[in-house]
Order: C-alpha cells, then structure tokens, then sequence
C-alpha cells in the first residue's frame, strides 16, 4: 500500500457517524455533522451537514473565514439572502449570520477560525 493510500480520508454522506450539532440555545434542533478534519480546539477544517426541513442555525460570528457549498436544497440566511443548490458561499472573518432551511439541505463547510454564538439581536 502506498504512502498516499494511507493518507487518505474519504467521507460520505451517508448516515453513519452523523451526529446532532450542539447549538447554544437550540439544544433540539434538526441538525447534524459529520467530521472530515474539522479541528473544535482551532475551528478550522472541514464537515459535512445535514439540516432538517424547517432547522435553523443559531446566530454565530465568524473569528475566521467559513466557506460552505449547497449540495442540496435550499439555505437562507437571516437578511432573507437565500442560496440553492450548487451555490458555493464565502464569509469573511467577523461576519455574522445565522441560517434557516425550508426544505433541509445538505452543505459542505469550511472553517478556518472559530466560531462564537451571539445574540440575535446583535446581528
């Protein structure tokens, strides 16, 4: 076996090793995460995310850049900016936002900072 094939890590987004993301505040909330090489202690990697029809995310800002891509359905954000599937999604470092899905989704994220949750209201 070569070196590359034991450096490798493929994940799918299939519902083994998926588990509910703990949210501040939004302790039953229809959303899970599977880690690809997301780091909780730095905030930087990447998982992959399930949100149900309905789930919503709570209000964070972003101590780093955070890229997500829309696989499936459909994401809006909390000024009503919606994005659909195949849209490919940058925020800055000090950005804040929180997400709701309609229909559920399934996203690609990305982080290369922290996050912290914030009030609504200081959005």
């Amino acid at each position: 076996m070569s070196q590359q094939q034991n450096m490798r890590t493929v994940t799918r987004f299939d519902d083994t090793g998926f588990i509910r993301m703990q949210m501040k505040d939004r302790p039953d909330a229809q959303v899970w995460w599977k880690n690809v090489s997301f780091d909780e202690d730095t905030g930087q990697g990447s998982y992959l995310m399930k949100m149900a029809p309905g789930a919503r995310s709570n209000p964070h800002i972003h101590r780093g850049p955070e890229e997500f891509f829309v696989l499936e359905g459909d994401l809006t954000d909390h000024d009503g900016f919606r994005y659909h599937s195949g849209d490919f999604v940058s925020f800055p470092a000090g950005s804040s936002h929180f997400s709701r899905t309609e229909t559920g989704c399934l996203l690609v994220v990305m982080h290369r900072g922290a996050t912290e949750a914030i009030q609504e209201g200081a959005l």
